[in-house]
């Protein structure tokens, strides 16, 4: 158990702190906690982690939100299309004719009293309509301003089409209503007030692509997906052989202890203090990166507010380390290289199929097929070629166990349909069908996943022209101000130097990092 370094900043700190525990996961700790802070900002985020059942997608998002606090966060396992609402309910409320609304029990409480005041039937009567009036146009409030919405098991697709406006950040007050069948059979109505929006995080082991037609769920979340390694897997084993072997106390002084985890909430509850206060933040990149973007599709828009919101709450949880504006009475913190760099590489380009799959189709499908394939002569030249069910036995005596009915309905299927593998039916046993690697894949594996952006394109030109369109007059008729992370006032000359510094360490890490999983990779090769 280490101490957290003096300079280390509260994000990494919590990376290295929840690493003790999550092994291999350290981009998915940053874009759960980066998610998880969200909920504090206008525009909180929605993160779905999918990936297949036993793979710790539950254990990643619970241990990182204990961090938080839990009067903020709900958990759900399943949940009716209507659970959101009756969860949050957390008063009645009566419109009070100029599109504002009172608590209900302050707005009836004159009317009661007036009637128990009264000794006039007539006047008793009007009264006892008012608070009739009142109590039938009474909707139920549910709040999600800064909620944590946890989803740790698979959802109906009904519930996402209940939600879908709460998750599109559509309108930040709606209106509905529901209606409910109660234990005697009477049907009873309930009208809501839906206020605000949580940031939601959803664990599923299901694949619900296919019958997303539209894209209404890929569009409105942010999918990541587990690391899937042998590494990682050792790494877990290795943990819950100390963790089933010495006794909590010993545990909490070899691996994780209470006192660092109350110290990392006091300095996460501080944090979320700080954005409350003030969530927006200077991106002199931002303009650059939307040049960069594919304009192909609708969706790209969406896809670019979930980039800019963890750009944005990257930089928000690096405050004390940023350079910063004064502006109108308020400071905004700006964006450097690493928080675009950082955003950048949690932010990728949604597939249309699980990324484990993909990675099954590298690690497992296409090696077999290549090194046992039965070969067959074509136009062009000799294919290879297994059968379900050689595929399956291949890989059993690999130590990789799967039955051929799962391996064609879950892997092949897939794989077949989204061109990673081609099906034919063999000619020499036409009961039975055999499966060949698709061209694009003869000679590489397939990309698991890709970033929206090729951040490596971005120059110093794009801070320029922010700089000139936005900063320099306003700061050389006084209108703002510009500080360095030390606090000394500089110029916006300056800013742009400062900030090209910043990027040629971060690009210099970046091939550094780059170079040293390559060297990696290169000795588990061996």
């Amino acid at each position: 158990m280490e101490d957290s370094e003096p300079s280390m900043t509260l994000l990494k700190e919590i990376i290295r702190l929840c690493s003790m525990e999550i092994k291999e996961e350290e981009n998915n700790i940053q874009q759960i906690i980066l998610t998880l802070l969200s909920a504090w900002t206008k525009n909180p985020q929605n993160t779905r982690i999918l990936a297949p059942s036993g793979e710790g997608k539950t254990y990643l998002v619970t241990k990182l939100a204990r961090l938080f606090p839990q009067e903020n966060i709900i958990m759900l396992a399943k949940a009716t299309p209507q659970s959101f609402k009756y969860a949050l309910i957390s008063k009645r409320v009566v419109e009070n004719g100029s599109g504002n609304w009172q608590d209900y029990d302050i707005a009836i409480k004159p009317l009661e009293e007036d009637l128990a005041k009264s000794k006039d039937k007539e006047k008793q009567q009007e009264i006892k309509e008012q608070i009739k009036e009142l109590r039938e146009s009474a909707c139920s409030l549910v709040d999600f301003t800064n909620k944590i919405i946890i989803l740790v098991d698979s959802q109906s697709f009904e519930l996402f089409e209940s939600i879908k406006t709460t998750l599109s950040h559509d309108q930040h007050e709606i209106q509905s209503f529901s209606v409910n069948k109660s234990k005697s059979g009477t049907i009873l109505g309930q009208k809501f007030v839906i206020r605000g929006f949580p940031a939601v995080i959803y664990c599923s082991a299901k694949d619900e692509q296919k019958r997303d037609e539209t894209n209404e769920i890929n569009t409105r979340f942010n999918t990541v997906s587990l690391n899937a390694s042998s590494k990682k897997y050792r790494e877990m084993l290795k943990l819950e052989a100390i963790r089933s072997s010495i006794p909590n106390v010993m545990y909490n002084e070899e691996i994780i202890s209470e006192k660092q985890i109350e110290q990392i909430k006091t300095k996460i509850r501080i944090l979320i203090e700080e954005i409350k206060n003030n969530d927006e933040i200077f991106n002199l990149y931002g303009i650059g990166i939307s040049n960069l973007l594919k304009d192909d599709a609708g969706f790209r828009t969406r896809q670019f507010k979930i980039l800019n919101n963890n750009i944005k709450v990257h930089t928000l949880a690096n405050i004390e380390h940023r350079p910063k504006i004064l502006f109108s009475g308020q400071i905004f913190p700006i964006s450097t290289r690493e928080d675009i760099e950082e955003a950048c590489s949690l932010s990728k380009e949604q597939k249309e199929i699980q990324s484990y799959k993909i990675k099954y189709f590298n690690d497992y499908i296409r090696s077999v097929i290549l090194e046992y394939g039965n070969k067959k002569p074509s136009v062009n030249g000799d294919i290879l070629y297994l059968t379900a069910s050689e595929i399956s036995d291949i890989l059993s005596q690999k130590d990789i166990n799967i039955d051929r009915q799962r391996l064609q309905e879950t892997i092949l299927k897939p794989l077949v349909e989204h061109g990673f593998l081609e099906k034919y039916q063999d000619p020499d046993n036409r009961s039975r069908d055999i499966y060949i690697i698709a061209d694009a894949f003869l000679s590489k594996q397939a990309s698991v996943e890709s970033t929206l952006i090729d951040t490596s394109l971005l120059d110093v030109s794009c801070i320029e022209l922010f700089v000139k369109k936005y900063l320099e007059q306003r700061f050389n008729q006084k209108q703002l101000e510009i500080i360095n992370e030390k606090g000394d006032k500089i110029t916006p000359k300056q800013l742009i130097d400062t900030l090209n510094e910043i990027d040629a360490k971060v690009i210099k890490n970046r091939h550094k990092m780059t170079n040293n999983e390559a060297s990696k990779s290169n000795e588990e090769a061996k």
